[in-house]
């Protein structure tokens, strides 16, 4: 190709790293592409795996500006942009072999309007599944002429060794997407970006080795099993899903979610995502270090068929982003902190949020949860022992010294009140620190940084 300065060499590669221009040296991190990134949920749950913290190389693709900045703050890599605006056959993306995709999941979820599960848009969005084909693989042309040889890519070719094989692309990327402004919410669509930026990977370079798609747990089967059949088209190996629910391996809260798995040359193994022995419940007040009896109101006032609290002595509801709301039912103004609603989703309690308490609620709530992310991808994909590494990752979450740091700081009432009784132990040394401003947690003794 000719030399090149780094300037230039920057600016073909953007927005991708330029080192992504070159092929992988032997022991090079495992390069992957995380389609609607989020603030850190996945690459969080590979470091799980990887305890030397070398074996990934991964890129985030996220459009939402706190959510990429909280994930940046955490060390990760993230290109802020709508997914739709990159092109999936970038040079840079030739030695690509994982591909991970976590599309909106408010058009699915009962949280929402559930406005995907409409068949006027499932039919437009299995028709957009075929134009991304159309884009990437078009049509397989058996052996002989087809009866248009003039415009065929195959039978106008004076090589043409007589064989059957695809003819290549048809259309393009945007001519895939035409159908999805006809959808009754354009985000229904995005979940057609997993069989874009597969195929596309597939067919141009075929480096890609492997995809993980997370999603609501409502979504319906259709749409599961139509991805799978576009890739098995597309002679993957093998294209499977599961629903899974993040406690049945220890987390605090349950959070039920579809993931699909895809091997390009292996076979999946979906029975290596669940636990070789039932793992315990874990309640949220043992999880969070909380009194027994807490009831925790997640609605106020309002009455619904479900009632507005629950108890804190159990595994925790699915968390939204109105946990930044919910509180004890016997005080009002014991809300979570955000600390410990991360930790209900298994993020690190010291997880650099970014933006306001509603921002930071809503990003952990769309989050992948860690753990999840260990268990299919190590599991499934990856054939790596998670089971230990997941109980070790909870245990060091739910020590005494991470919730130290999760629990909320005392208000400036309390601390005045306690400044001014004689009557509690310790009190000097205590009210000392509070004319500081360091507050009751610098007492305790620092925890020591948690590796990576």
């Amino acid at each position: 190709m000719g030399p090149w300065t780094h300037d230039e060499l920057v600016a073909l590669a953007h927005p991708w790293p330029v080192t992504w221009l070159f092929p992988p040296k032997p022991g090079d991190p495992q390069r992957i592409v995380n389609l609607f990134a989020g603030a850190g949920g996945w690459e969080t749950g590979l470091r799980i795996l990887d305890e030397g913290g070398s074996a990934f190389d991964i890129v985030g693709v996220e459009l939402a500006w706190d959510a990429a900045a909280t994930a940046v703050a955490a060390g990760h890599q993230r290109i802020v942009c709508d997914v739709r605006s990159l092109d999936p056959v970038h040079p840079a993306l030739r030695y690509v072999e994982g591909l991970m995709v976590s599309a909106p999941c408010q058009v699915w979820s009962p949280a929402g309007k559930r406005e995907g599960h409409q068949h006027n848009n499932l039919d437009l969005l299995m028709d957009t599944f075929d134009l991304a084909c159309e884009a990437t693989f078009g049509h397989y042309h058996d052996s002989g002429e087809c009866g248009d040889p003039d415009s065929c890519g195959i039978c106008s070719d004076p090589d043409w060794d007589q064989y059957g094989g695809f003819t290549g692309p048809l259309i393009s990327f945007e001519e895939a997407r035409s159908l999805i402004p006809q959808m009754s919410d354009d985000r229904i669509g995005l979940i057609a970006e997993t069989v874009i930026w597969s195929l596309a990977l597939t067919a141009r370079y075929d480096n890609l080795r492997w995809l993980a798609m997370e999603q609501s747990a409502a979504l319906p089967e259709r749409v599961l099993e139509e991805i799978a059949i576009e890739l098995q088209c597309a002679d993957w190996c093998s294209a499977q899903y599961e629903r899974l629910d993040a406690a049945d391996v220890g987390v605090a809260a349950h959070r039920r979610r579809a993931y699909l798995v895809a091997g390009r040359h292996h076979f999946v193994n979906l029975a290596a995502m669940n636990p070789s022995e039932p793992v315990p419940p874990r309640t949220l007040a043992g999880a969070l270090g909380w009194p027994e009896g807490v009831r925790v109101n997640t609605r106020g006032n309002r009455k619904t068929s479900g009632g507005n609290e629950f108890s804190a002595d159990r595994t925790a509801p699915g968390t939204t982003s109105k946990i930044r709301g919910w509180y004890w039912a016997s005080d009002k103004d014991r809300k979570y902190t955000v600390p410990e609603a991360a930790i209900t989703v298994a993020m690190p309690v010291d997880h650099p949020w970014t933006g306001s308490r509603s921002s930071a609620c809503q990003q952990l709530a769309d989050v992948a949860c860690p753990t999840e992310v260990a268990r299919v991808v190590g599991g499934a994909i990856l054939n790596k022992k998670w089971e230990e590494k997941v109980a070790a990752y909870l245990a060091d979450l739910h020590s005494p010294s991470s919730l130290a740091k999760a629990a909320p700081a005392p208000s400036p009432r309390a601390a005045a009140a306690a400044a001014a009784s004689d009557m509690l132990p310790g009190l000097a040394d205590w009210t000392g620190l509070v004319a500081q401003g360091t507050g009751v947690a610098a007492a305790r003794p620092t925890p020591a940084k948690r590796s990576p």
